[in-house]
């Protein structure tokens, strides 16, 4: 009986091979690389992920996109036409990603979209789903990237960190969108992100999520709403973008500049259209040649110019489209169309006896006609492009019409100014108070 013991223990490790022997070599494997803080920097000491520079699937990405280790502010990779990075990131800047189960899982499944980027979906699903669970984790802590009037102030630690975890979650998503660029459920996620990020007032945050009883009560603001996409919301003008100014409108930190920039050329590829609603072209074209497939050729090794609208059935994309435009027509009308500052006692909401401040009041009634003119126009056209150039007859379009009405009906609608200067005074620099406008029976 020992001997046919024997003999079946030497079979079974023929087939399956030893288990003492198979986990040694796992241990070597998958040796845990100590915790860091920065996602840029490759220890050429550890097993790490491919930086930019190295091969990953069929495409070749240049280091120079690699973010100074310096700095924690997100990079803009111009060698990727969403300047987003294009690889995987070194290391994580989350502890439990480091050590235990959920650090061996991950790094299984970096190494299998490393050696089959392409073709590898279920390493991929596990990956976004731990930076989906990671960015979840950040939400309730976002206010603290939020208090752009306070940039001039020391460095927070804490803040730096958050933004070195961002950076990590984004560079996930940028690698997958490199290797699938037409997976627009993720372009949705992550451009809900980058205008979560780049929210400059308490009312555009609650555009991207309702704050709930419990997270006022913590303290927090609408940015920790748990939904990662709400592309349902957010389409309106409100009464509080009448009532930024120049210095609230451009407190936007260099995180958030280049959360912009990226937000632009996303829309770009998906879409096909500027900000402005003129069509989205990258490449060498010239001026002579119509822009159509056709004729769109370049004198540079007859390449063709690249036309954006990869994704333009996504409904979901093009109301944040219009979010994108609405905001950006509010900062613009903001900057613009400067408020005048009352005289020396004017009382706002009271009958004016003084000329002076009658004439004030009417310079100030012009001043909210031409801002509430230009975002109205603004937006409009927002919403004409997305109708002209895809949303018009995608799937659900009865959405994105649904809010064009509703947006024209609001013009008649009465406005509580009140409340919207209430909503903007934590945003507004430390003094600063908006000036309502006065009744004006032509708004």
């Amino acid at each position: 009986m020992s001997s046919d013991k024997i003999l079946l223990e030497d079979d079974d490790n023929a087939m399956f091979g030893d288990g003492e022997e198979e986990e040694e070599e796992e241990d070597v494997d998958m040796a845990i690389p100590p915790p860091t803080t920065s996602v840029n920097v490759k220890d050429e000491g550890q097993p790490t992920m491919p930086t930019n520079g190295d091969k990953v699937g069929n495409s070749t990405v240049d280091a120079a996109a690699v973010a100074d280790s310096s700095s924690t502010l997100p990079s803009l990779n111009t060698d990727s036409p969403l300047l987003l990075s294009t690889t995987l990131p070194a290391n994580s800047p989350f502890p439990h990603h480091n050590v235990g189960p959920i650090a061996d899982r991950l790094r299984n499944a970096m190494n299998r979209i490393t050696a089959d980027p392409t073709r590898d979906a279920e390493a991929w699903q596990a990956l976004l789903t731990e930076a989906q669970s990671s960015y979840r984790t950040l939400l309730p802590s976002l206010y603290k990237l939020k208090n752009s009037h306070l940039a001039a102030a020391a460095v927070d630690p804490e803040a730096e960190l958050i933004g070195t975890k961002l950076d990590w979650v984004e560079g996930c998503y940028g690698a997958l969108l490199h290797n699938f660029p037409y997976a627009v459920t993720h372009y949705v996620t992550l451009v809900d992100m980058f205008l979560r990020l780049g929210a400059l007032t308490q009312d555009e945050e609650e555009q991207c999520g309702t704050a709930s009883p419990a997270m006022i009560a913590m303290g927090t603001t609408a940015l920790s709403n748990l939904a990662l996409t709400t592309t349902d919301q957010g389409v309106a003008v409100t009464p509080a973008s009448m009532l930024l100014n120049a210095e609230m409108a451009t407190s936007a930190t260099e995180r958030q500049k280049n959360y912009d920039a990226k937000l632009d050329r996303i829309f770009q590829m998906c879409l096909g259209v500027n900000m402005d609603g003129s069509p989205a072209l990258h490449g060498e074209i010239q001026t002579s040649q119509s822009i159509d497939a056709e004729s769109a050729a370049t004198s540079i090794d007859s390449a063709r110019t690249i036309m954006g609208g990869s994704c333009k059935h996504s409904i979901e994309l093009w109301l944040l489209f219009i979010r994108k435009r609405t905001w950006d027509a509010s900062r613009a009308a903001a900057v613009e169309i400067a408020i005048p500052s009352p005289p020396p006692g004017y009382t706002p909401g009271v009958a004016q006896v003084s000329v002076i401040h009658q004439q004030y009041e009417e310079s100030l009634r012009s001043a909210y006609r031409q801002r509430i003119d230009l975002i109205r126009e603004k937006v409009t056209q927002a919403y004409e492009t997305a109708l002209e150039c895809g949303a018009g007859f995608a799937q659900n379009n009865h959405l994105i019409w649904k809010r064009y009405v509703n947006f024209v009906k609001s013009w008649t609608e009465p406005v509580n100014y009140s409340a919207a200067a209430m909503s903007l005074a934590s945003s507004m620099p430390q003094g600063s108070v908006p000036v309502l406008p006065p009744a004006d029976p032509a708004h």
